[in-house]
């Protein structure tokens, strides 16, 4: 999927490498033992609508290319979003991308599963 920040489009890849950024940005102890949570953390805070998730999601997404984006710029680039009233589509743009994946897929349909039950 492809995403412009800062007038530069940058492709974001949902693969092995990003579950495994995403694991390093969400992590869970349990009995001093820390594993990562990247996957199932990250769509708990979508369906929260929490922005931060945003932002991890396009660094870990763009961790793949050489030239990626900064920090600063996507900060001013999801300011910009929000500002224009369009977050709610970003969350939904990314959500949908991560969907496509073929190793995300399986993981986000039992997620919602599992969610429906607990309800």
């Amino acid at each position: 999927m492809k995403l412009m920040i800062s007038g530069k489009e940058y492709e974001l890849k949902f693969g092995i490498g990003f579950i495994k950024k995403m694991d390093q940005v969400y992590t869970a102890n349990m009995n001093g033992v820390e594993f990562g949570m990247g996957i199932e953390q990250s769509l708990f805070y979508f369906k929260t609508k929490n922005p931060t998730v945003i932002f991890n999601v396009i660094k870990a997404g763009t961790d793949h290319l050489q030239s990626k984006p900064s920090n600063n710029d996507i900060e001013a680039e999801l300011e910009k979003i929000a500002f224009d009233g369009k977050l709610n589509e970003l969350f939904e743009t990314l959500e949908n991308g991560m969907r496509e994946s073929v190793f995300l897929k399986q993981k986000i349909e039992d997620f919602e599963k599992k969610a429906k039950v607990q309800q």
